[in-house]
C-alpha cells in the first residue's frame, strides 16, 4: 500500500513521530515535514477551499474503491474521533468546518439516544460529562465525535475515564464503537502557556496503542497579531504591508521559540503528526489539511478508506486518495 500524505510547508516540524506504543522508536529522528499553510499566509486568507465542484476517481480504480468503500462502511460504521482540548481550544469551530456545518452537533448518550437540551442543560450545571456520549452534525453523520472535556482542566479522575475509555474503545470487539483517531487542541493564542499539566499527563501516561493522535494548533492567526504587537515603535511608522511581513516574522519566532512540537515529541508517548489552523471562518483549508494528517497518520488501509468515505464534499482528498494507491 502507498502511504497517503500530505504535502509539507511548515519546514521546521516534524510529522512522522514512532507510534506512541513503541517507545524504542523515540530515538529516531522524524524525517517528514509538517504539512500546514505556511507562515507567509498568516495575514491572509488561505487559498481556495478544497471542496469545490463533483469529480470523478480514475476510470481504472473507481468501481473497485467504491465496492471496497462501501465494505468497509458496512463493517466499521462511521468514523469516530476523540477530541481532548482546554476551553476555548476553537475544537467546535474546527468540528463545524470539517463537517461543513453552521448548526450545532446532536447529542447522543452511549446507547444511540439523543439527548434533550434540558438534560444537557443539567448536565452542565451539574458539572457532569460522559466521555461515551457521541457528537454527531446532521450535515455529516458519517462521523462520530466523543469530548474529553473535563480532565484538560485538572481532574485526575476524568482523566483516569478518559485512559479507560481509550484502552476499550481502542480494541473493543464492537468494530462500530471502536475510535480510530485522537485529535489533541491546544490553542495558539495561549502559545506561552501551550504545555501544561494536562499535556504532560496525556503524552506521558495515555498510551493509545494504534490508535494514532494528531497535535492540533488552534487558533494560529492569534501568532499575527501577537507578532504586530511586537512591532517596536521605527517598525510602526512603517508602511502597512512591511510592518505585516515584519510581524509574520515575529510571529514565525514565536512559534519556533515555543517549540511545543519538539517538548511533547520527547514524551513517552508523542504524537504521530501535527497540523496548524487559523481563519477558519474564512476557509477551510486548514482541516482539509487535518483529513490529510489524519490519513496518512492511520497505519490501517481500512481505516485510511473509512476516513476518506466521510468526505462526499471534499472530492479532491477522495481523489488524492485514489492516486495515492
Amino acid at each position: 500500500m502507498k502511504k497517503f500524505t500530505a504535502r509539507a510547508r511548515f519546514p521546521y516540524f516534524r510529522s512522522n513521530a514512532p507510534t506512541r506504543s513503541s517507545a524504542e522508536s523515540l530515538a529516531e529522528p522524524p524525517t517528514e515535514p509538517l504539512a500546514g499553510p505556511s507562515t507567509e499566509s498568516l495575514a491572509a486568507p488561505l487559498a481556495e477551499p478544497l471542496a469545490g465542484p463533483s469529480a470523478e476517481f480514475p476510470e481504472e480504480s473507481s468501481a473497485e474503491s467504491i465496492m471496497q468503500m462501501d465494505g468497509i462502511r458496512e463493517k466499521f460504521g462511521r468514523f469516530r474521533i476523540l477530541i481532548i482540548g482546554r476551553a476555548n481550544a476553537g475544537k467546535t469551530t474546527m468540528l463545524k468546518q470539517i463537517c461543513n456545518s453552521t448548526d450545532e452537533p446532536v447529542l447522543y448518550d452511549g446507547d444511540g439516544n439523543e439527548v434533550g437540551l434540558a438534560q444537557i442543560q443539567e448536565c452542565r450545571d451539574r458539572g457532569m460529562h460522559d466521555i461515551k456520549n457521541e457528537l454527531v452534525f446532521r450535515s455529516n453523520p458519517n462521523f462520530v465525535f466523543h469530548d474529553s472535556q473535563g480532565f484538560e482542566a485538572g481532574s485526575i479522575e476524568e482523566f483516569e475515564q478518559m485512559k479507560e475509555f481509550v484502552s476499550e474503545r481502542a480494541k473493543t470487539a464492537h468494530l462500530k464503537k471502536r475510535i480510530h483517531a485522537i485529535w489533541y487542541c491546544i490553542p495558539m493564542d495561549q502559545y506561552h502557556r501551550a504545555v501544561l499539566a494536562a499535556e504532560e499527563m496525556f503524552f506521558n501516561e495515555c498510551d493509545t496503542g494504534s490508535v494514532p493522535v494528531i497535535l492540533v494548533f488552534t487558533k494560529c492567526d492569534a501568532l499575527l497579531i501577537q507578532g504586530m504587537v511586537a512591532l517596536t515603535p521605527e517598525e510602526q511608522k512603517l508602511p502597512k504591508d512591511r510592518r505585516i511581513v515584519i510581524g509574520q516574522q515575529n510571529a514565525e519566532r514565536m512559534l519556533k521559540r515555543n517549540s511545543t512540537w519538539d517538548k511533547v515529541q520527547k514524551m513517552m508517548y508523542p504524537p504521530k503528526a501535527c497540523v496548524e489552523l487559523r481563519e477558519l471562518h474564512k476557509s477551510n483549508e486548514g482541516c482539509s489539511f487535518l483529513l490529510k494528517r489524519t490519513v496518512g497518520a492511520l497505519d490501517e488501509e481500512a481505516m485510511q478508506m473509512l476516513l476518506v468515505t466521510t468526505q462526499h464534499t471534499n472530492m479532491l482528498l477522495c481523489i488524492e486518495y485514489a492516486l495515492s494507491r
